[in-house]
């Protein structure tokens, strides 16, 4: 709870409006880790996050650091295909964080048995500039 206080108050300190090449950038972001996801590269999808990020999956604890971050997409990217996309709700932009809330459409595979799954889950995912360029600090699901 204190981390979405925390992100609050930065995001009314640092209000400015933004250019929107500034939300396309944040777009490509969403686009290219989920690109990245469905051709499980796993070092493109790394590319996309701080080294102190933190995933925030459903029903678990909190994933946090790059390595821990690479042990859950090595475990994903060996037992499942995923086919997904974005579908985008809401961009704020200060000038350090970006938030992105959207949702996730299509459908994850299991490599063992071919069980599809259907995902429609909603996100939020947290970005912050670096050296010009946006990444994930946060990112929530369910």
């Amino acid at each position: 709870m204190k981390e979405y206080i925390v992100i609050a108050m930065i995001f009314c300190w640092s209000c400015t409006e933004p250019a929107e090449s500034n939300k396309d950038d944040v777009r490509a972001v969403v686009s290219g880790i989920l690109d990245a996801d469905n051709h499980a590269d796993i070092e493109r999808v790394l590319s996309y996050y701080l080294d102190d990020a933190i995933l925030m999956p459903p029903g678990k604890d909190e994933i946090r650091g790059m390595e821990n971050i690479r042990r859950n997409y090595e475990n994903i990217f060996a037992t499942s295909l995923l086919s997904l996309a974005p579908e985008e709700q809401e961009i704020i932009l200060t000038k350090d964080y970006a938030l992105y809330k959207g949702m996730t459409k299509g459908k994850v595979v299991l490599k063992s048995d071919s069980a599809e799954r259907t995902i429609n889950d909603k996100f939020i995912m947290i970005l912050k500039a670096d050296n010009g360029r946006w990444k994930i600090k946060t990112l929530i699901w369910n």
